[in-house]
Formats: structure tokens, C-alpha cells, sequence
């Protein structure tokens, strides 16, 4: 199992585009996604491929993804032989629907000397479907994502609800197979920022972890909504002090002066949220 962390925003950016790498890496976003799938015009990819290639050859200011193209297509198995090297972080592998592809990725990573995460984006019905499957199916997979623009055109859907049931599979499938919380798909509607920060809130409250971005005006908004408050650090800390009141007394429940019950469940989510705060405000 890859060791995990937590990023509160992926910001995408063309490997087709060297000048928006460059601003992307002096955002306030946590991870970039260096993208030579969707954001790159078929005739731009071997130059795309060889900007990734020397940006490899120098360490990063900050985690990076590499969004390589799909292994079943004509560019993705060139990418990912191409860009494996020590300084590459993770891969994001889109339209993953098929055990066969993660141990493909696995193999010409083993073969390269790498040992960067793999980051799964489910883009169809079928990859819903075995999501827990793919999520467990080799260690170096760190996390899973939905593309939801995909999904929908998968589904024949044109409205969120239809993703309901998905967003709460994939959820399930990450946390079943012992690797992080997904991150959310982005918000494509760049002006949008109400819009932006009401299907965030929502998102982080059904259990995802950060997001996904197309434009940079949507960091903050995605940031700060990850970012636990000193007032939620607070309590956290107070739950943790009154856990090991219990841990001594040999008590299996307690209440915080408010009348708050307090129990093991509570626990893991309050040492979560206080050691974020604390990697945040170092």
C-alpha cells in the first residue's frame, strides 16, 4: 500500500501549454495534473509527451499527476514508458474500467524502476461497477476519482442525480479497499463560484476529499472548504483528550461537557481532521 496524502485540490494543466504548467506550479493548488489526455489536440501529443519528459528530468516545486492517455488507446502505453522515472509522483490513468489496465500500468512501472502512485479516474458505467475491484487490485493504487463528464455521457444521463449512486459507490470501493477518500470531479462551469462552493460542501459532507480543477479561480474556494477551522481543530483535540480520559478509566463512552456522547468512532476522524490542521498551519 503507496503511503497516503491528502491533497485539497488538483489543479489540471495542458502539457501542451509549458507558460500554464509553469503558473499552475505558483497557484496555491496542493497537486498538479499535468494533463496529455483531454486537454491535448491529437497532433500536439508528441510535443506534449516531450515538454513532460524534460519537466521530469528536474525536481517539482510541489506533487504533481501525470493524466496520461488512455492505455488502450494509440499514446497512453508511449506516455507512461516514456515519462516512469524517479521524480514522477503518481499517474492519473483515465477510462479505467479493467483490471488488466492497472496491471499493465503496474508492469511498465515495475519495468521503468518507478515507484510512482496510481490514481484511477472512472469514466463509465462499466468502471462503477468494479470499482472496488480496481481499487484493490494492485498496491500501488492510491486513489480513485470519477470523470464525471464521461460518466454521464456513458450513462445517457443529463442531469446530477444520475450520479448519485456512483459518487456513493466509488466512495464505498475506496474505503472498502483501504485507500483514501476520492477526490470530487471538477466543476466545470468556470464563473460559477456559488455553484462551485454549494456541490463542494455537499461533496465533502458525503465523505470525498478534495477536488478536481479546471481553473484556477476555483482554488481558494476549494481550499478553504478543506481546510479544517481552528475552531474544528479545537474540538477535535478536546474529543481526543476526553478519549484518553476513557482510554484510562476503562470507560467505552463518555460526554463532553455539552452533552456530546463521545465513542471509538468518533475518535478516527477527529485525529484526521487535527493532524490536517496541523500539516496546513506548520
Amino acid at each position: 500500500m503507496v503511503e497516503t496524502q491528502f491533497f485539497r485540490s488538483y489543479l489540471y494543466a495542458p502539457a501542451s501549454k509549458p507558460e500554464l504548467v509553469e503558473k499552475a506550479f505558483n497557484s496555491q493548488a496542493d497537486c498538479i495534473v499535468i494533463d496529455l489526455e483531454d486537454a491535448v489536440h491529437h497532433d500536439k501529443k508528441d510535443e506534449a509527451r516531450r515538454f513532460v519528459v524534460d519537466f521530469l528530468s528536474k525536481p517539482a516545486s510541489k506533487p504533481f499527476l501525470i493524466r496520461i492517455n488512455d492505455l488502450n488507446g494509440p499514446w497512453g502505453v508511449t506516455d507512461l514508458e516514456s515519462i516512469s522515472s524517479p521524480n514522477l509522483f503518481g499517474i492519473r490513468i483515465p477510462k479505467t474500467a479493467s483490471v488488466d489496465t492497472v496491471k499493465k500500468a503496474s508492469k511498465i512501472l515495475d519495468a521503468k524502476k518507478s515507484n510512482a502512485q496510481i490514481h484511477l479516474l472512472i469514466e463509465s458505467a462499466l468502471g462503477v461497477v468494479k470499482a472496488f475491484e480496481l481499487s484493490s487490485c494492485d498496491p500501488k493504487v492510491a486513489a480513485i476519482s470519477l470523470g464525471e463528464a464521461d460518466l454521464l455521457s456513458d450513462l445517457r444521463a443529463t442531469n446530477d442525480e444520475a450520479l448519485a449512486f456512483s459518487r456513493l459507490s466509488i466512495l464505498l470501493a475506496a474505503r472498502a479497499a483501504g485507500i483514501k477518500q476520492p477526490s470530487q470531479s471538477v466543476y466545470a462551469n468556470t464563473k460559477d463560484l456559488k455553484g462551485l462552493e454549494e456541490s463542494t460542501i455537499e461533496a465533502k459532507a458525503t465523505g470525498f476529499f478534495g477536488r478536481s480543477i479546471i481553473h484556477p479561480s476555483h482554488i481558494e474556494i476549494v481550499n478553504t472548504i478543506y481546510t479544517p477551522t481552528k475552531e474544528e481543530a479545537e474540538k477535535a483535540e478536546e474529543l481526543l483528550g476526553v478519549y484518553e480520559q476513557m482510554q484510562a478509566t476503562g470507560n467505552s463512552v463518555m460526554a463532553l461537557p455539552n452533552g456530546e456522547m463521545i465513542d471509538p468512532a468518533n475518535i478516527h476522524y477527529a485525529k484526521f481532521q487535527l493532524n490536517l490542521y496541523k500539516s496546513l498551519n506548520k
